[in-house]
């Protein structure tokens, strides 16, 4: 395509005529349609109390969250184990929120993930409201920019992406609408003035990174880039100057700190660390830079969250290769039409690309468990979409930049593009659905409901699901136990941690049967009881236990 230097000065000042005009009806009724069954989707699990309720949403790791939650709302501290193990392996603001709902609940299982399942969905639309706001004071520069952030938002909204992060039972929903909030207060106050902040809104913006941060910790990320982007972006004048901003980030982050602080002193003194046990257990044993080769695969599934790469082609160099270049052209696009035009969309662009590098920095060098990553690169997922968006508005002004129809040829690809998303959503929708009925490890629950008195005490390196439903269940992998932590960092193993403890049973996925080969002491203890590699499960049983 041949384009003369004036119609590239028009692109380049992104007038975008081509967007749908207001008032259009049929995208509307697509909004609408999106938003609706992605509320939809999120309430489903209350169809079928008893097959679907525990199973179709929540994971592992949420149910490890729900058990500290209940045991807080019943009084018996931060702690597993039928609350004799203390735990801080939790992110401390959705605990606190989740064992207010277990509190009402009064204690019952079922009711408190009805409750934990309702007000996920209402921290979910409270996010999809907040990724409109904050896209819509981002692409305010554009002539339909509103209309774009209302797109962006409800795909965002009802993606299978978004909706399996921000109903599992975690700190993921709550996470996205405290960095959809804070950012949107931010650009809020600075959208009003080009002064300097106020000593009110300094303390606000703290206040609000604290309790991001609260939210989730790897917030650290997030806060640094917001403060570095609110102190390069700007010339002398803005913002009082260099020297005035750099105050504006020393007072809002030491009041981030303040309001941490708490936090971080129960982390070191009853454990050692300021870092979560869940955090130090996931990361021993790994290996420098062991998840660079996956990283790109999964920033690619927060740029275009309705093409998700399979784990099983996401270490291929093809992928790697695609991928880098696939989310850095979306970027770059994004910034040259869209974000580097405003004071506003300047600082989003960079606090954010600053979120991502340092992020996908530590997650990729120095952090295991590379089946997190899609949840841990999840809160990328507003920024990184939102740059999709915009580059796919723009590449489609660009194709359709000579036609007469112009306005009408990308009404229709919008809408296109929209309905298509909406299909895949409700045929991913669908097979979530037809499996929602079972968990990765809702046989070893069935099997210890079953076999296992409630008096008798039952270990599992994964203990999520089956220490919500068994409340005498201790956790071996070091999650949420320090002691079985201090065993594998000490020993390599917790062998010896089993024996010395009053664990019973071992119930688990079938590889945990070699236990009794590893050590002759354990096998003395121990013997295996069940051995079924169909349906993953191994059991093992203390020979000489008087549990009844």
């Amino acid at each position: 395509m041949n384009l003369k230097p004036s119609v590239l000065a028009d692109l380049a000042r992104l007038r975008f005529e081509g967007l749908p005009l207001p008032g259009s009806t049929p995208l509307k009724i697509c909004l609408w349609i999106l938003i609706l069954v992605g509320i939809a989707a999120r309430l489903s699990p209350l169809v079928n109390f008893d097959d679907r309720l525990f199973w179709q949403y929540v994971t592992e790791d949420g149910y490890l969250m729900q058990t500290v939650a209940r045991n807080m709302a019943m009084r018996l501290g931060m702690s597993t184990a039928d609350g004799t193990i203390p735990t801080n392996g939790v992110q401390p603001l959705a605990v606190f929120l989740f064992a207010a709902l277990h509190f009402i609940a009064g204690g019952s299982k079922q009711f408190g993930i009805v409750l934990v399942t309702l007000f996920s969905t209402v921290v979910s639309a409270v996010s999809g409201y907040y990724a409109y706001k904050l896209s819509a004071q981002v692409l305010s520069n554009l002539k339909h920019g509103r209309y774009l952030a209302m797109i962006s938002a409800a795909l965002w909204f009802s993606a299978p992406h978004t909706i399996s992060n921000s109903m599992n039972g975690l700190e993921t929903g709550i996470y996205f609408a405290a960095i959809l909030f804070t950012f949107n207060y931010y650009l809020t106050i600075i959208s009003k003035s080009s002064d300097s902040l106020t000593l009110k809104q300094r303390l606000i913006l703290g206040f609000l990174l604290g309790v991001t941060f609260l939210a989730r910790n790897d917030a650290v990320f997030f806060i640094g880039g917001l403060l570095f982007s609110h102190l390069i972006v700007g010339d002398k004048k803005i913002g009082g100057g260099f020297r005035q901003r750099l105050f504006d980030c020393l007072f809002a982050g030491i009041t981030s700190m303040l309001v941490a602080l708490p936090w971080l002193i129960n982390n070191y003194v009853k454990f050692g660390s300021i870092i979560p046990i869940s955090g130090i257990s996931e990361s021993h044993g790994t290996n420098f830079g062991e998840n660079l080769a996956v990283m790109p695969a999964n920033l690619f599934g927060s740029t275009f969250i309705y093409a998700p790469i399979p784990v099983s082609l996401q270490n291929s160099t093809l992928i790697f290769l695609f991928s880098i270049i696939s989310v850095s052209f979306s970027l770059l696009l994004f910034w040259i039409f869209s974000a580097r035009l405003t004071l506003l969309s300047r600082r989003y662009f960079i606090a954010f690309l600053v979120f991502t590098i340092a992020l996908s920095g530590y997650y990729g060098l120095f952090f295991g468990a590379p089946y997190f990553l899609v949840r841990y690169f999840s809160p990328l997922s507003p920024f990184l979409w939102l740059a999709t968006c915009t580059a796919i508005i723009f590449l489609i002004n660009v194709f359709f930049y000579t036609s007469a129809n112009i306005q009408r040829a990308t009404t229709v690809v919008v809408l296109v593009l929209t309905l298509g998303s909406a299909t895949f959503f409700y045929s991913d929708f669908s097979r979530g659905y037809a499996k929602g009925t079972s968990q990765m490890h809702q046989h070893v629950v069935n099997w210890v409901k079953k076999n296992v008195s409630e008096s008798q005490w039952v270990g599992a390196p994964q203990t999520g699901t089956l220490g919500f439903f068994h409340d005498r269940t201790i956790n071996l992998d070091g999650k949420v136990n320090p002691d079985a932590l201090h065993a594998r960092q000490d020993y390599g193993n917790v062998l010896q941690y089993v024996v010395n403890s009053k664990i019973d049973y071992i119930a688990d996925w079938y590889m945990y049967e070699n236990w009794v080969d590893m050590d002759p002491q354990f096998a003395k203890e121990f013997k295996v009881v069940v051995t079924d590699k169909q349906s993953n499960l191994s059991v093992l049983k203390r020979i000489n236990s008087v549990a009844q």
